[in-house]
């Protein structure tokens, strides 16, 4: 993983944040800053604690291999998930997502939104994507991937 500095974090945190709070004006300014902030680093620390290596399909070939314990994509959205949960935000709603749901090419990710809007609404926040570097967009805007929540 390429160690973003701390201006390339910064400039992230606070990027993040504007697109959290132009998607509704029911979002806390704080908490948006705080998830924001928090996802940044905390997909960071997921990369340390995997041991990851790039590109992401490198790992996944590593983990299924036997070789690493951890950092298969879904692993990433539930560690992810299970740390911005335990903030208890107010104002924000996650959801757990998939694209190409039970072939070869799966991805999961996690989204968020304002309580209250629905998962088309929401931003992708995908730390599998750039190795623990945070990638985030507005889910409509991800041509990459063809995101549908995933209800179990």
């Amino acid at each position: 993983m390429k160690i973003p500095t701390p201006q390339e974090n910064l400039q992230k945190i606070q990027s993040l944040t504007e697109m959290l709070l132009n998607t509704s004006k029911y979002i806390d300014k704080t908490e948006a800053e705080d998830l924001a902030r928090s996802s940044v680093y905390y997909a960071q620390r997921l990369a340390r604690n995997y041991n990851v290596i790039s590109p992401p399909l490198w790992q996944n070939t590593l983990v299924n291999l036997g070789l690493k314990e951890r950092g298969l994509c879904y692993e990433w959205a539930n560690d992810l998930w299970v740390y911005l949960k335990s903030k208890k935000y107010k104002s924000l709603k996650f959801y757990y997502i998939g694209s190409a749901i039970g072939s070869y090419f799966e991805h999961n990710a996690l989204s968020v939104s304002a309580k209250g809007q629905d998962v088309n609404s929401s931003i992708v926040l995908d730390a599998w994507r750039n190795s623990g570097d945070l990638y985030f967009i507005e889910i409509e805007k991800d041509k990459k991937y063809n995101w549908k929540e995933r209800l179990n």
